[in-house]
C-alpha cells in the first residue's frame, strides 16, 4: 500500500513540475485456451491451419503455441489434436453441425489429395457466375444453385496448387457431390504460371459457340505468354499443365458434343514455346497435360504462349448460329453447302476476314514428369 501512494504521489509531483500526466498501462494476458494458437481468444479455421501446417513438418511453433497445440491436454501433439480442435471449432461455430450435407451436386468437400484430410477456410468459386464459398471445418462446402452448365470451378489454398474443373465435366452430375482433391505445392519443382480464369478470344462468336454463356467479360486478345527461369536444363521432358479449357469451336469439340456448330471449323489452339510450336489442342477439358520437348528449353528465361485458333471468313454474308450441310447432286456427284436454320445474319462486305476462337482457360503450370 505504501508503495502504490508512493508511485502516485510522484507521478502528481510530475505533473505540477509542468511535465506532464505520465500515463501507466498494464497489458492484460489473454486467457489460456487450449486450440487458440494464434493467440486471438478465439477457436477458428485459422488455429486449425496452423495446427494442421506444424502436424505436416512446414512451420514451428512458439513456447505458447506449443501449450495450445496440446488440444487433448495428453503431453504430445498429434493428429488427434487436429481432430479434436475440429469438432470444437465445429460446435463453436454459429452453423449447426452437419448443416452442410453433402447431399447434391451443389455441396462438396475439398480435401489433401495425398492425405485425405479435409481443407478447411478454402476458397471454391465459380468466378464466371460471380460464385465464392469457403469451406467450413470439415472441408465442406455448398453452392448456390442452379449451377452453370459449363463453366470453370476453381478452388484455391495457401501452400496448395490452385485447382479447377469444369461444371460440365460430368463429375458432379445428378445428385454426387464435388469431391475436389488439392494437390501440396512444391515452388522448387513446380512453378505456377497463372492461377487464374482467363479469356481469350476475340469478343466475336456465335450464341451457339461451346460455352458463350459463359463469355460474361471481355476477352484480354487471343493469345497469352507466360515466362519462367529455369536455373538448369531438366533431363526428362517436364510437363505444361492446364487446369481447365472451355469453348473450342474445333471440328474435334463438335464431334465430342463440346460446341454445338455442325459447321464448325476452327483450327486448335496453339501451344508454343520459346517461339516453336509444340502442340495443338483440340478438345477441351481439365487437367490437360502437355510434355514440352527438351530442344526448344534453354537456360534463363522461358516463354510459353497459347493462341486460340482461328477460321478465314470469306462470303459478304455471314451466319452466326446453327447451320446443316446439303448435298446436291452436280455432274455425277455432290456439291456441299451449308445452310442456316436459325440465328443471327450478319452482313459484311469487302474482303476475307479473320474469326478467332472464343475459350476460357484456368491455371498453368510447369512441373516435372
Amino acid at each position: 500500500m505504501f508503495r502504490v501512494s508512493c508511485l502516485a504521489h510522484s507521478l502528481l509531483l510530475l505533473g505540477s513540475l509542468g511535465l506532464g500526466w505520465i500515463g501507466v498501462s498494464f497489458a492484460q494476458a489473454q486467457p489460456f485456451q487450449a486450440g487458440d494458437l494464434d493467440g486471438d481468444g478465439r477457436l477458428t479455421v485459422q488455429d486449425l491451419n496452423l495446427l494442421g501446417a506444424y502436424l505436416r513438418g512446414e512451420r514451428g511453433l512458439t513456447d505458447d503455441q506449443i501449450r495450445a497445440a496440446d488440444v487433448d491436454q495428453d503431453g504430445r501433439i498429434t493428429e488427434a489434436d487436429w481432430q479434436v480442435l475440429q469438432q470444437r471449432i465445429q460446435a463453436a461455430t454459429d452453423v449447426p453441425t452437419g448443416q452442410v450435407q453433402l447431399d447434391s451436386a451443389y455441396s462438396g468437400q475439398v480435401v489433401d489429395r495425398l492425405t485425405g484430410q479435409p481443407l478447411a477456410g478454402a476458397e471454391v468459386a465459380i468466378p464466371g457466375a460471380g460464385i465464392s464459398v469457403r469451406t467450413d471445418a470439415q472441408g465442406r462446402f455448398r453452392l448456390p444453385g442452379p449451377l452453370p452448365a459449363e463453366e470453370i470451378l476453381v478452388a484455391r489454398l495457401e501452400n496448395y496448387l490452385p485447382y479447377s474443373q469444369s461444371t460440365g465435366s460430368g463429375q458432379a452430375s445428378g445428385d454426387r457431390p464435388w469431391q475436389l482433391q488439392l494437390e501440396r505445392w512444391d515452388p522448387n519443382t513446380t512453378l505456377v504460371l497463372e492461377a487464374n480464369v482467363i479469356r481469350l478470344g476475340d469478343n466475336q462468336y456465335s450464341p451457339e459457340s461451346a460455352a458463350a454463356g459463359q463469355f460474361l467479360g471481355p476477352a484480354q486478345g487471343v493469345e497469352m505468354t507466360r515466362s519462367f527461369t529455369l536455373q538448369r536444363l531438366p533431363s526428362r521432358p517436364p510437363v505444361l499443365r492446364i487446369g481447365s479449357l472451355i469453348g473450342l469451336d474445333t471440328a474435334a469439340a463438335y464431334r465430342a458434343g463440346q460446341s454445338r456448330i455442325p459447321s464448325a471449323n476452327m483450327s486448335p489452339m496453339q501451344v508454343i514455346l520459346n517461339g516453336v510450336e509444340i502442340e495443338q489442342i483440340h478438345l477441351g477439358g481439365d487437367n490437360l497435360q502437355i510434355p514440352l520437348p527438351l530442344q526448344p528449353l534453354r537456360l534463363g528465361l522461358n516463354t510459353v504462349t497459347l493462341r486460340t485458333g482461328k477460321t478465314l471468313i470469306e462470303p459478304s454474308m455471314v451466319t452466326r448460329g446453327p447451320q446443316v450441310l446439303v448435298g446436291i447432286p452436280l455432274f455425277g456427284g455432290s456439291l456441299h453447302i451449308s445452310v442456316p436454320v436459325g440465328g443471327d445474319t450478319v452482313v459484311r462486305h469487302g474482303g476475307a476476314w479473320v474469326d478467332h476462337d472464343d475459350v476460357q482457360l484456368a491455371n498453368l503450370t510447369y512441373s516435372p514428369p
